[in-house]
């Protein structure tokens, strides 16, 4: 079963050969020179004979300390990263009210970094609200924006009285976070946030949803796979759109079906042609959907299978960062748990799929 770390295994491992060929280098020229210094011009036979001996001892020495400097370095920037994500995106349940619930998440620069996709999960009375959502721009200059969105969610999903008035919450407090934001590097107008709110009442077939410039969500159900259709709202953050207000729209979600939520660096994945990656037309042949019974799939299995169909399509996990999240209506309110495959040992940290 696919595990995103392994991808990133193969980009982290060839990082620090140039350094350490270019040790190797200088070690031997620090031999050569030493052994001129030291050894009689008149015994170049006794040179050549220690010359490869002292070489590949040095060799040896800075090629052993470059590695373990670099696996420290490695080690430390993971550990710092894992901790911001975990306080950031907190791992989301496997079943929240009448939802099961899988999550991906990869930053643009792979292992050790911080992006800016996001995704959060609240109660709310007898309904669950979830919001996914992509900051502008990529890397660390976003992790302010990041916390501020997740910050305001967190606070509001619950007390909103409606998907409306918490979009209404989620701007004001975004453009106030964008006032109070002192980084000159960046122009506030072009800090904005596309973002999906999604509301999923319990025992009810329908499901609300506001969307802000996001893309639209991917419904499964009985093997089958379409865009969930609506009409977009401003993205979050956008001073000369806000009195446009935001759209609710009501969808049906019924009970088996599954909601696919991601954000574009799923579908700006490009192959080599520099063709994207073609969302829907691949979702024909993932062996979860063919099956036409989507209630029964274990999530993180599902999202595994789409990770590799990205890496196929694009020879490699995106440039850009990357984030998903599966949900399945369950099929009766009496349903203690997701029903997950005999067997499987799944985890999730930090919204990451790793095996146990």
């Amino acid at each position: 079963m696919t595990d995103i770390e392994q991808f990133e295994e193969a980009r982290e491992d060839g990082q620090p050969v140039h350094r350490l060929a270019v040790a190797g280098l200088l070690a031997s020229v620090l031999a050569l020179c030493a052994l001129c210094a030291v050894l009689p011009l008149e015994h170049p036979s006794l040179a050549c004979g220690i010359l490869p001996l002292i070489t590949a001892a040095a060799v040896a020495v800075v090629l052993g300390r470059l590695q373990d400097r670099h696996r420290h370095r490695a080690a430390r920037a993971c550990a710092v990263s894992d901790t911001v994500q975990r306080v950031l995106l907190r791992p989301l349940p496997r079943r929240i009210g009448a939802l099961g619930l899988a999550s991906v998440y990869r930053a643009c620069g792979g292992r050790g970094q911080v992006g800016g996709d996001l995704y959060a999960v609240a109660r709310t009375g007898g309904a669950t609200r979830l919001i996914i959502g992509d900051v502008c721009g990529k890397g660390l200059p976003t992790f302010e924006d990041v916390a501020a969105v997740l910050g305001a969610f967190r606070e509001w999903a619950p007390r909103a009285a409606s998907l409306s008035e918490l979009s209404a919450r989620l701007e004001e407090s975004f453009l106030r976070h964008l006032a109070e934001a002192d980084d000159g590097a960046r122009d506030k107008d072009e800090r904005f946030v596309t973002a999906l709110l999604l509301e999923v009442p319990d025992g009810e077939r329908l499901a609300r949803m506001v969307n802000h410039g996001h893309p639209p969500p991917v419904r499964a159900r009985r093997g089958s796979a379409v865009l969930v259709p609506g009409c977009p709202s401003p993205p979050l953050g956008l001073h000369g759109l806000r009195d446009l207000g935001a759209i609710e729209e009501s969808f049906e979600l019924a009970a088996g079906d599954t909601l696919l939520l991601y954000t574009d660096g799923l579908i700006e994945a490009r192959d080599g042609a520099g063709q994207c990656y073609p969302l829907l037309e691949r979702a024909t042949a993932w062996s979860w959907i063919r099956q036409g019974a989507a209630s029964r799939v274990c999530l993180p299995d599902a999202l595994g299978e789409i990770l590799e169909d990205l890496v196929a399509h694009a020879g490699a996990l995106p440039e850009d960062d990357l984030a998903m999240v599966a949900l399945t209506r369950m099929e009766g309110p009496g349903s203690a748990v997701l029903p997950w495959q005999a067997g499987e040992a799944w985890r999730e940290d930090t919204g990451q799929l790793r095996q146990d």
